[in-house]
């Protein structure tokens, strides 16, 4: 996608994240129903602050939301915002 090779199930500072790009520094976690409860929101939260000070980028993307064009947008939009 865009030329950038993701790794799906990746640990990454002992968490298993859903795709990982190294060499961006990108995390992609896609997020279904289980994500919703008050309890999983704080866990993703703190996963997501970790994650991002460790020098990351985490993008939360809903599974409904998932499609090619919709994650290449989400992409372009990052590499673009954020060299």
């Amino acid at each position: 996608m865009l030329g950038l090779k993701f790794r799906r199930q990746h640990v990454l500072h002992g968490f298993i994240v859903d795709f990982c790009c190294l060499h961006e520094c990108i995390v992609i976690e896609l997020e279904g129903d289980v994500h919703d409860s008050i309890e999983r929101q704080g866990y993703d939260r703190a996963r997501s602050e970790f994650l991002t000070a460790a020098g990351f980028r985490v993008i939360r993307v809903r599974n409904k939301d998932v499609t090619r064009e919709h994650l290449e947008a989400v992409l372009r939009n990052v590499l673009r915002t954020h060299p």
